[in-house]
């Protein structure tokens, strides 16, 4: 049987559910699930991913998030492999983790996050056996973010869920409107969204399941794939030059272990998503003692463009520039 097409464009928005093989657990305590839950947070930082909501299960995971660039499958593969070969070696447990790959649906836009978010949100909450009697109360989620405030964690896009909601309903006091959203699923639980998805996996209006009916039957030779789903390969050298230029300053300048060079951050972090350099080179190319040094270079830049619409108009600018660069070579 063929496997299922991933279709992967700028910006696609994806809900993503894979269970354990013949359904058994995969996460036995509480080390497995922070283990995870790691790995999220290192594929938002390493792959620039929009986390939006997740729940981590004993024998399943949801996640809802956005690709700025088409890059679904390797994100997907290096969270999910990751934590399969890391939990084989912990438990010394040979053979799949994961029930074949996972299953992904394609999400028109962010008019069904609060809809899709919930049906995530409530998982813990549901079912014949609850493992808790509200979401708020089952910690390998990202819904205690939502109830407070006090337990976010910097790599789940939480405003850009608010941000939906304010967008078609309006109104100010968005998170008290979420909560009530979502705790009304547990006296009157909502049907699984999708499904009611065109062939089970795309969820979105008529001209929407068109469009992407006709991507679907689009040549996929390399030539003929837009060059943002190319970019991931650019070298290292080209990524610093073209960002160090954009600031007004050079290489060198990055160079210093303790440089404040104007965009040094950024450098890291497209040099981190655009390249195949590893944290060892990076660190060497930022005069960094150690590899870990660059992943809070790159943590630091996520987290000023998650604050500041001009740098992630910055980043996009740049992100231009490389395309162009990419299309010459």
């Amino acid at each position: 049987m063929a496997r299922p097409l991933r279709i992967e464009y700028p910006g696609a928005i994806y809900h993503v559910m894979s269970r354990g093989n013949a359904r058994q657990r995969i996460f036995h305590d509480a080390e497995d699930y922070e283990r995870l839950c790691d790995g999220l947070k290192q594929t938002v930082e390493r792959f620039g991913i929009e986390l939006f909501c997740f729940v981590c299960m004993p024998n399943h995971l949801h996640i809802l998030f956005r690709t700025p660039e088409p890059n679904l499958s390797r994100a997907m593969q290096y969270l999910l492999s990751g934590y399969a070969n890391w939990f084989s070696h912990r438990h010394q447990r040979p053979g799949h983790l994961f029930q074949g790959r996972f299953k992904g649906e394609l999400i028109e836009d962010d008019s069904y996050f609060w809809t899709t978010s919930r049906y995530v949100h409530l998982n813990p909450a549901r079912g014949k056996r609850p493992l808790v009697e509200h979401p708020r109360d089952w910690m390998w989620s990202s819904y205690p973010g939502y109830d407070r405030r006090a337990k976010r964690v910097p790599w789940v896009a939480y405003d850009q869920v608010y941000a939906a909601w304010r967008g078609e309903m309006g109104g100010v006091h968005v998170e008290a409107a979420y909560r009530r959203f979502v705790e009304a699923g547990l006296v009157d639980p909502p049907d699984n969204p999708f499904q009611d998805a065109a062939h089970g996996w795309l969820l979105g209006s008529p001209p929407f399941v068109g469009r992407i009916k006709q991507l679907m039957k689009e040549p996929q030779h390399p030539d003929e794939v837009p060059s943002a789903r190319r970019l991931g390969n650019l070298p290292m050298a080209v990524v610093i030059e073209t960002v160090a230029a954009f600031y007004g300053t050079t290489p060198a300048a990055f160079a210093c272990r303790r440089s404040a060079a104007p965009g040094r951050d950024v450098a890291a972090w497209l040099a981190r998503h655009l390249t195949s350099a590893t944290l060892r080179e990076l660190a060497e190319l930022f005069g960094l003692g150690h590899p870990d040094s660059v992943s809070n270079l790159v943590r630091r830049a996520n987290a000023e463009m998650n604050r500041s619409q001009r740098l992630q108009q910055d980043v996009a600018a740049i992100r231009e520039r490389l395309t162009k660069t990419e299309n010459r070579v």
